[in-house]
């Protein structure tokens, strides 16, 4: 079945032609207006009704472009089925981070994540399988992204967001398209990520930021309660496939009732299990902001510290941040 977005306009010619713009390719058949995307989207337009009909794989993606678009010609749309996540922007920021300086955000996961960590601190709307993947049109974040940039000057572009960004399976297409503005204005490209697919695109960005906080799958479950479809074999095995030099990983220590990745001997685990992939770089947090519907609590500073020295003992190259 062909997923399908339905709803109404009061002015689907100025709509529709504003398409147009926007690189879509027009045609008239009768009273409806027929616009395809570059990413094969098709928005239908009657001309005497204003109804209107979004398909095609990715039609979320086109119904915010339609409605960003509204908003610019100052048309009305109503799409039934349309969430509070279709409206929200892909762009987001700049916020300031402890790691990257003043960062932009790129909100591809719009709440779908294949973890519910115990210290996330902005929850995620769903849980997925790490098979549960999607698309977004990369012209839609290149357009945000060129308009957003007119009125800021970021340290980094970066793909994170409410839930994993590697889930999105074009992204590499997406980073691939959006490199000319981030580096016409000097920044770095990011990901975050919790590591689910790093490997298909830790090379396409300047910075791959890939978390593995547990050496042991009952840690795993208890801090980073993954989805039943996932495993700690499965994020290791994902990044002993990426290059060593384009990946960073991030431990973030914390307590979860009397549970903790923080104890010197888990820490030598995750050490050996890190060497036994190649990869030595490693920035280490804890928990700085309060968890949004986890239990998660931070370690002192006095325990950061002493995880480093424990991990620079087994060879590790460890940055902390408090």
């Amino acid at each position: 079945m062909i997923p399908t977005l339905t709803g109404r306009t009061d002015n689907p010619d100025r709509l529709i032609r504003g398409l147009v713009e926007l690189g879509w390719t027009v045609r008239e058949e009768g009273d409806r207006l027929i616009a395809i995307s570059p990413a094969g989207q098709q928005v239908e337009a009657n001309r005497e009704t204003g109804e209107l009909r979004i398909t095609g794989r990715g039609e979320g993606t086109a119904a915010r472009a339609l409605v960003k678009l509204a908003v610019k010609l100052g048309a009305e749309v109503e799409l039934e089925g349309l969430t509070f996540e279709d409206r929200r922007p892909l762009v987001y920021g700049p916020v300031p981070s402890r790691r990257l300086g003043t960062s932009l955000g790129i909100d591809l996961p719009r709440g779908v994540c294949t973890h519910d960590c115990e210290y996330c601190s902005v929850g995620v709307s769903r849980r997925v399988s790490p098979h549960k993947r999607f698309t977004v049109d990369p012209i839609t974040v290149r357009e945000e992204l060129s308009e957003t940039l007119r009125r800021c000057d970021p340290d980094a572009v970066t793909f994170a967001g409410v839930g994993e960004p590697t889930l999105c399976a074009n992204l590499r297409e997406i980073a691939e398209e959006i490199r000319p503005l981030v580096e016409g204005v000097g920044a770095e490209m990011v990901l975050l990520t919790n590591s689910t697919w790093v490997s298909e695109c830790a090379d396409v960005v300047d910075v791959a930021v890939a978390s593995l906080d547990c050496a042991r799958e009952d840690l795993y479950r208890t801090i980073n309660r993954p989805h039943p479809n996932m495993s700690l074999e499965d994020l290791v095995e994902e990044l002993g496939r990426c290059d060593p030099g384009d990946v960073v990983v991030e431990v973030l220590l914390c307590r979860v009732g009397r549970v903790t990745n923080a104890d010197p001997d888990h820490l030598k685990e995750l050490a050996g299990l890190l060497g036994s992939i190649g990869l030595e770089r490693v920035q280490l947090n804890t928990v700085a902001r309060p968890p949004a519907r986890g239990r998660a609590e931070p370690v002192s500073r006095e325990e950061l510290l002493s995880a480093r020295r424990t991990l620079e003992l087994c060879g590790l190259d460890v940055s902390v941040y408090e």
